[in-house]
């Protein structure tokens, strides 16, 4: 099964190293890797190109979306080999077992595997790991109910299978209806148009080697910084949806 990883940059030349080489140390060995950079101003695109590693692709897409991946998200599906797609954020690092980790579980479940997520450990700045995060749930009904609650995913640790893509350019529906602008939550969003369309997000209830570096920096930091509440507007979009639906 191969497996495409995703990393995107945006001025990431604080943390690309560390998080590339534990992408590219992985013990699964049929992967692709592809670095999307959002027209990084801080030398990260010309730093990946001067690597001039073979075991990696460096694209160049334009930033249209702060705080968040969607430029990446919105090509790799039609642009990549891998029967599943992640990702891993340029601030973060994975274990080097992760993606094997992940292979064992689709290729050995007896249902089939659309979309599935683990748990996560919380790092500082400096990676020295802080808590761990996980979401448990068992049926689709118990995880949209989550959804009007909280956001019950770890973003990024979620594996895609590759024929979601088409379905997956729709799921924003929150954004589209209330037109909010492109700042953040749209993964929030995503979760809730993903299950409205009856795709499962199994979850695996342990961390299997994903580690999420917290800084002002970030971009759940900075959703956070807006004037707007995302989480709020998505809930309340998916709970009225749901809520005639019955």
């Amino acid at each position: 099964m191969r497996i495409t990883v995703v990393i995107p940059t945006f001025n990431s030349m604080k943390y690309i190293d560390h998080c590339l080489s534990s992408v590219l140390g992985q013990s699964y060995e049929n992967m692709e890797v592809i670095v999307y950079d959002n027209e990084s101003t801080d030398g990260t695109y010309e730093h990946l190109l001067q690597l001039n590693d073979d075991r990696f692709e460096v694209r160049s897409i334009p930033n249209v979306i702060p705080n968040g991946y969607g430029e990446a998200m919105a090509h790799v599906f039609d642009n990549c080999e891998g029967e599943y797609v992640t990702f891993v954020c340029s601030d973060d690092y994975i274990d080097k077992s992760y993606v094997s980790n992940y292979a064992a579980i689709i290729q050995n479940s007896k249902t089939e595997i659309k979309c599935i997520q683990s748990g996560l450990t919380w790092v500082n700045e400096q990676g020295t790991p802080m808590q761990q995060k996980i979401h448990s749930y068992s049926t689709l009904d118990e995880f949209k109910a989550r959804c009007l609650r909280e956001s019950p995913v770890n973003n990024p640790t979620v594996f895609y299978h590759r024929s979601l893509g088409p379905m997956i350019s729709d799921c924003r529906e929150a954004h589209i209806e209330n037109e909010l602008p492109d700042m953040g939550a749209g993964d929030y969003d995503l979760w809730c148009g993903l299950a409205d369309r009856e795709v499962f997000i199994f979850s695996v209830p342990a961390f299997l080697g994903y580690f999420y570096r917290w800084h002002q920096d970030q971009c759940t930091w900075k959703v956070k910084e807006q004037p707007l509440n995302y989480d709020q507007i998505i809930q309340n979009y998916w709970k009225k949806k749901w809520s005639s639906n019955e």
